[in-house]
């Protein structure tokens, strides 16, 4: 039977148009076989998918004491691998031969349960060449590193031996017979008996395993454990999962069937077999670059496998409500993707974190008689457009189907944005014990000019309950503007913020602030980004050194060829741009504006031939090796035509930035090749050694949020300043992609409003990032450069979650999630955010210990104070019949009037019409407000974009 694809939208709409733009399904014809699967065919000929109603999964046995191990990165309950039973107390010798062949991290842990409770780990290192003593679950706390001789390949005897003294903990580690550290811990008391092995982000064979009583003397007594940690194997994987019958219906696959009443398996499983040999454009949710790794639905923020050749898009979008059902009925939905064999796996069951930091391993799932329904939509199209930016078409549907109700529904936000604002600025600036402003605000001097800013991270081990005595700093105290913590960019806002509040004072901290990007010591144009006093790794106050004895130095996120002189030219890029927004702020004072210009000098003497700019730069001007060229190339792009717009006559900046637009045109545009420092240098460096290659497997680079930004940022502006349209088209595939990052609805296994908010690459696991509020203001500007109002609903969308993660009483979800892990957090924490949730995949502790004021809620009240300042509370865009309610509002429009709503039942708010802003004043949380004449005739039918109340 020939059919027309229709995708499922609302009441099976016949026909769909979505954000002002058809979307084009082609006709497919859907054969059924009798063994529940059957075959998708393309209206121009030949099969388009295989549907196998069954599939068989690989066998991989989980051996503990031998075989390759790899265990979850840690978060969930079976986050390390534990003796069964426990072990006697008392002073314990652990030792293992351990060989790391793949990753960085392995190692013991003890003082452990079998529920995944706080234990302590010892870590080798292959990355840093160094032992880590840890605090866990993770995000553990780095209790101790020391340097050591680790290295891949090479088997290693650690051996730790462990003594409890009342309240302390003696730990001595050595290294292949040799003693490496003593360390003595009192904060932290794990009372487990168990002990185990862990792999973070490695893969590493265990080759013999002990625990062994220690005497007084020190040496080793009683043997507890031999060579081996379990005497049972077990699978991972059933060799055989359970048919996952599908039909055809509504435009969508619906795979249907029951799990048994008892028992546990590995789920159902269907396999679909593509027929798009060599697509252009290939997207997946997140890696599953082994054959025991899977697409867990934990990463389906917009979740679709996408693929386009020069004649199709095809398109699988997993339904979001049958996801939600999963989750809240004791099962988890999962996709794979095999690129070599064309094959995509769908399944109902079970996953868990493993391989690497983040990867999905599939796990048993219990049966209890659930029903399972999966629909996977499918899109379809021939239109040119979309072959050349499929991610726009997919990206649309979703958006429509989910992301926009969520955003009518007010989204993430809980308060009005001002009150979330108020929390931030108590929280830094006012003193204990109303706040904590005695440690967030660093106050000093950089060569006799007075300077100051929040320091770049705060633990609750600093909270103002804690004695100064025991308080200590998580990282090393220091001051950062780099690409995450950008203290120039919290400057302005923080000055935006001042003006629209009248503090004197928020903008006095805000010139200190700038002043230490002023401060930074320029040689031939370039400068370090980073101020440091020392100390870190929970150095106690009274042994970390002082200001006056602070050094630049630049960010340790960086490759391991790069010393730590080595300029980064994307920070710096970065931090020149944000000074031209201050000059902007200001233009009265010049000196910002001369110390950007003389690094855009710099920075086009650095051009390579290809047209990028180097990574790295080291004081020598040798260039680092690793991600040489890349995106990150559009971060000087858009610097230079940020100069070019304001000095038209320096046509080396034209030039240079033709040069860099083309290569990112053809080179990581055209590849998705979204590779830059965060890849590989942060927490997960998964691949790092592959830089530049695709992952085999999948057939996608491991990618990264940032990158697609810089680039729809840089063609933008390249759009703008150099007024060719064909930027614009650039640009938005960039966005388009980006978009499929961004979280389109709520999972039930997420303690935090999610609508809105953004993760962070397709091989991590972050949820609600705070680069959602460096993402918002993009939409908004190619909001306006389309008049595509999901653009606009998007940025609206991610300002109100950067707040989502806010501790403070209207975040009420939130906050108990912060209390069950911090419960001595009190109205003096309002304001204290973390950066992301659920960082390690699903898990039960999902809230973290730390807040950083540049990458979380100071960034947060950056982006609401801009957004504020160019769009109002309130926008109307009357040439194009567009009304938008923002902070905590909603408007329509009636014949020559506005009618306004406000659901926090404030006494006025800020209208933004025609690029003259207005104070409403509303009574009982309404207005109504008279069009100017010469905007009553455009605004004639405008489109009301309502939300209604969250609920509570």
């Amino acid at each position: 039977m020939r059919l027309n694809i229709v995708v499922l939208f609302v009441l099976s709409c016949c026909s769909l148009i979505i954000m002002d733009h058809a979307l084009y399904a082609a006709p497919v014809t859907w054969k059924k076989d009798t063994f529940g699967g059957g075959q998708l065919s393309w209206r121009k000929g030949g099969p388009l998918l295989q549907v196998s109603a069954t599939s068989q999964l690989p066998s991989t046995p989980w051996k503990m004491g031998e075989g390759h191990l790899s265990f979850p990165h840690l978060s969930p309950s079976d986050a390390f691998a534990v003796r069964q039973s426990p072990l006697p107390t008392g002073d314990k010798i652990y030792e293992a031969d351990i060989r790391i062949s793949e990753g960085d991290v392995a190692g013991l842990v003890f003082q452990a349960d079998s529920s995944g409770s706080p234990c302590y780990g010892v870590l080798l290192s292959a990355q840093s060449r160094s032992i880590r003593l840890v605090y866990l679950p993770w995000p553990g706390a780095d209790l101790h590193i020391v340097p050591a001789p680790v290295e891949r390949n090479r088997t290693h005897r650690l051996q730790v031996a462990v003594q409890k003294r009342g309240q302390t903990t003696h730990v001595e580690i050595a290294l292949d017979g040799k003693p490496i550290t003593r360390y003595d811990e009192s904060r932290y008391t794990p009372a487990g008996n168990h002990c185990g092995v862990m792999v973070n982000n490695s893969v590493s064979r265990f080759e013999r395993l002990g625990v062994s009583l220690r005497n007084v003397d020190g040496s080793k007594g009683a043997a507890l454990v031999e060579d081996t940690f379990a005497a049972n194997t077990r699978s991972l994987y059933a060799p055989h999962a359970l048919p996952f019958p599908v039909r055809w219906q509504e435009g969508a696959f619906t795979f249907e069937t029951q799990f048994p009443v008892s028992g546990q398996g590995a789920g159902a499983v269907a396999e679909l077999k593509h027929s798009i040999a060599s697509p252009r454009h290939l997207w997946l949710p997140h890696l599953s670059p082994y054959e025991d790794t899977v697409i867990g639905d934990h990463s389906f923020r917009s979740p679709a496998i996408v693929l386009a050749d020069d004649k199709r898009v095809f398109a699988l979008v997993p339904n979001l409500d049958d996801v939600r059902d999963a989750q809240q009925n004791g099962w988890r939905v999962w996709l794979d993707y095999d690129h070599s064999h064309r094959l995509i796996r769908v399944a109902a069951g079970n996953y868990q974190v493993g391989r690497f930091h983040v990867g999905y391993q599939v796990a048993p799932v219990a049966y209890r008689g659930q029903k399972l329904r999966v629909r996977l939509h499918v899109l379809t199209s021939e239109r040119a457009d979309d072959i050349q930016n499929p991610y726009a078409m997919v990206g649309r549907w979703l958006w429509q189907r989910w992301g926009s109700a969520g955003y009518k529904a007010g989204g993430s936000q809980r308060a009005p944005l001002s009150r979330y604002s108020e929390y931030v600025a108590n929280w830094a600036f006012a003193p204990e014990p109303k706040g904590w402003g005695d440690t967030v605000w660093q106050q000093f001097a950089i060569d006799g000019k007075e300077c100051g800013a929040p320091a770049f991270i705060v633990d609750v081990a600093q909270h103002p309950s804690v004695p100064l005595e025991k308080r200590s700093w998580r990282e090393q105290r220091s001051v950062w503007n780099q690409a995450w913590f950008s203290t120039q960019r919290t400057a302005n806002g923080l000055l935006r913020y001042a003006r629209q509040i009248n503090s004197p004072d928020l903008a006095r901290r805000a010139r200190l602030m700038t002043q230490v990007a002023l401060s930074a010591p320029q040689t031939d144009g370039l400068f370090p980004s980073v101020y440091t006093a020392g100390g870190g790794g929970h150095q106690l106050y009274k042994d970390t050194p002082g200001w006056e004895q602070a050094r630049w130095t630049n960010s340790d996120r960086r490759p391991p060829a790069a010393s730590p002189a080595a300029v980064h030219i994307l920070d710096a890029a970065f931090t020149a741009r944000l000074l031209l927004e201050w000059h902007d702020l200001n233009p009265g004072e010049g000196e910002a504006l001369e110390y950007v210009r003389r690094f855009a000098d710099r920075l086009c003497r650095l051009q390579l031939p290809s047209g990028a700019f180097p990574g790295w730069v080291e004081p020598d001007n040798k260039l680092v090796p690793q991600l040489l060229e890349g995106p990150e190339s559009a971060m000087g792009a858009s610097l230079l035509l940020d100069l070019y717009k304001r000095f038209p006559q320096q046509l080396p900046y034209r030039q240079a930035a033709l040069k860099v637009l083309r290569y990112l045109e053809t080179g990581p545009v055209a590849q998705s090749r979204w590779e830059d420092f965060e890849t590989y240098y942060s927490c997960s460096r998964w691949g790092e050694e592959r830089i530049g290659q695709t992952v085999t497997r999948n057939g996608v680079y491991k990618s990264n949020t940032f990158s697609p930004f810089w680039c729809a940022e840089a063609f933008l502006l390249a759009h703008q300043v150099l007024r060719e349209p064909r930027y614009l088209k650039i640009g938005r595939r960039c966005l388009d992609e980006l978009s499929l990052y961004q979280q389109v609805w709520e999972p039930p296994t997420i303690p935090a409003p999610t609508h809105g908010g953004f993760g962070v690459m397709n091989a991590d696991g972050e949820w609600n990032d705070a680069r959602q509020s460096l993402f918002a203001p993009l939409y908004l500007d190619y909001y306006q450069a389309t008049g595509e109002r999901g653009y606009f609903e998007r940025g609206v969308s991610a300002l109100r979650a950067s707040f989502a993660m806010m501790y403070c009483p209207e975040n009420m979800q939130v906050k108990a999630a912060y209390e069950r892990q911090h419960p001595f957090f009190g109205p003096e924490s309002y304001g204290f955010m973390m950066e992301n949730i659920a960082h390690g995949g699903p898990g039960p502790n999902p809230i973290g210990p730390f807040t950083i004021f540049t990458w979380g809620n100071g960034a947060a009240l950056e982006a609401a104070a801009k957004i504020r300042d160019r769009f109002g509370d309130i926008y109307v865009d009357s040439r194009r019949q567009h009304a938008f309610g923002i902070d905590g509002c909603s408007v329509t429009i009636r014949g020559s009037t506005l009618h306004i709503r406000d659901r926090y039942n404030r006494a006025s708010l800020v209208l933004k019409l025609a690029e003259q802003s207005r104070r409403i004043t509303l009574q009982n949380g309404q207005a109504t407000v008279a069009l100017p004449t010469s905007e009553r005739r455009a605004a004639q039918g405008i489109t009301a974009m309502n939300w209604l109340s969250p609920a509570s």
